[in-house]
């Protein structure tokens, strides 16, 4: 997803804000009563330095799914892809995530939990970022 690709609504009102709210998010995301933040945890893919991101990402199917709202070109996303693995913590459990990939949400539109879809449909998004569970940590 390049650039344009990023909903318009993403592009002009929500990435202005991510240095105010990211902050914030991070203290919660992860944690059991906001399950739309969860903690990725990823290496740069150049610098190798560990990144803690807070990303949108839901089970289902022995698989994690998450948002690419800042589309597939987003600097955690960009990592996640070369490094093919992450760790992600979500309402308070830790798992090893594996197998990045990039799908169309009309092609896998039965697998993806519901919610997923719903956002996809209001956000405009049209990709999610797919990782198989490796292990819970």
């Amino acid at each position: 997803m390049s650039r344009s690709d990023v909903p318009g609504f993403v592009d002009r009102i929500v990435r202005p804000l991510t240095h105010l709210f990211n902050p914030l998010i991070l203290r919660i995301a992860g944690g059991w009563w906001f399950p739309m933040f969860s903690l990725l945890r990823h290496r740069g893919h150049k610098s190798g330095r560990v990144y803690k991101t807070p990303v949108t990402g839901f089970p289902r199917g022995g698989y994690f799914w998450l948002g690419l709202a800042f589309g597939e070109n987003s600097g955690w996303a960009r990592n996640v892809l070369a490094a093919g693995d992450a760790d992600l913590r979500y309402r308070g459990t830790d798992y090893h995530l594996v197998e990045a990939t990039v799908v169309e949400l009309a092609d896998v539109k039965d697998e993806v939990p519901p919610i997923v879809r719903i956002g996809s449909a209001v956000g405009g998004m049209h990709k999610t970022l797919r990782m198989r569970i490796a292990t819970e940590k």
